[in-house]
């Protein structure tokens, strides 16, 4: 086995700070690392965010391996690689964390290739055995059963992390330190590259997977019959939020099984959620755990969904949904 018991955590920036989502894989990692008696680790490609090294260190990161450069902006592939690889054989960590996102998806794949490690994709939990070794466990059969995996030989893992399986523990954070910045050696960004990033396709909401969504519009029995989902699809359109919903949605016809949210359908971690209609059954509110900002209405002053969002609203969801979108409609002109 492996050592050396570091754990290290890719983080992803969104927006000029580290993603919401990096920060619970940071946790995440600090978990692993009490667990295995480890040391945690975090890493930085990317323009400079201000207090980076008590975001990370707060969290339980000693050191933050950092390449910062404006021209990081946007994902490189092969400089990420370049970087990376003589980082890791030098340190040669125990694990290296990343999300299951579109860089993380990319990048590992190179990365364990290149160096002969062992790489878990998609987990939705990782294992700390009694012997130190680690069991990851992930979703097949699109999410109907789960396989646990172990890796043999003793030399570096790697994992991709599912987003919406992350659940932050940040209220729980009492330590102020601040990690050590270590820089790592920079590579010039205006090199000419065999690959080259020319542009983003944003994806339609309408279409899009719903683990995959920023913004999410979900609904429940509070909704009524289908002829009221219209004021419903138009709200989505207005904020390019993809639509979701409960199970009884699902039975009733109303979605189709892929829209369904919570312990029978699927984890989802948007940015914002808005809860349409939704009781707040423990089965669905596992679904949202990892989500951002969550908004919720209920005709319901006494709903469970109110006590658990951060912003609730109390009324007829049929009423007040057709007034947001003449209001915003109006907003949008105006601008």
């Amino acid at each position: 086995m492996n050592v050396n018991k570091e754990i290290w955590v890719l983080l992803e920036a969104d927006d000029k700070k580290i993603s919401r989502q990096s920060l619970a894989l940071l946790e995440e990692g600090a978990r692993l690392a009490g667990e295995c008696d480890g040391q945690l680790q975090a890493v930085f490609l990317g323009p400079a965010i201000e207090g980076i090294g008590r975001e990370v260190g707060s969290r339980g990161a000693g050191t933050l391996h950092q390449c910062v450069d404006e021209g990081l902006r946007q994902y490189d592939p092969l400089f990420y690689e370049q970087v990376l690889l003589d980082l890791l054989k030098e340190r040669q960590p125990f694990l290296l964390l990343a999300l299951s996102s579109p860089l993380g998806a990319d990048l590992l794949p190179r990365l364990a290739f290149k160096l002969g490690a062992s790489l878990v994709t998609h987990c939705a939990e990782i294992e700390v055995q009694e012997n130190g070794e680690l069991h990851f466990v992930k979703p097949v059969q699109k999410g109907r059963l789960f396989s646990t995996v172990q890796c043999k030989g003793e030399g570096m893992r790697m994992a991709t992390f599912l987003p919406e399986r992350l659940i932050s523990r940040e209220a729980s954070r009492t330590n102020e330190a601040e990690a050590e910045l270590s820089e790592m050696k920079k590579l010039p960004t205006d090199k000419a590259q065999p690959i080259r990033v020319t542009g983003f396709l944003k994806a339609d909401h309408r279409t899009m997977d719903i683990t995959e969504a920023e913004i999410i519009v979900a609904i429940g029995r509070g909704l009524g019959s289908k002829e009221n989902l219209k004021a419903i699809e138009s709200f989505a359109d207005q904020i390019g939020g993809a639509i979701g919903g409960t199970r009884p949605m699902v039975d009733e016809g109303i979605l189709p099984y892929e829209r369904q949210i919570g312990q029978t359908g699927k984890r989802v971690a948007p940015r914002l959620i808005f809860l349409f209609g939704i009781s707040g059954a423990t089965e669905f509110v596992q679904g949202i755990a990892a989500a951002g900002t969550s908004v919720a209405i209920n005709i319901d002053s006494q709903s469970p969904i109110l006590k658990s969002v951060d912003l609730g609203i109390v009324g007829d969801l049929n009423v007040l949904t057709p007034k947001i979108v003449q209001h915003i409609s109006t907003v949008m002109k105006r601008a």
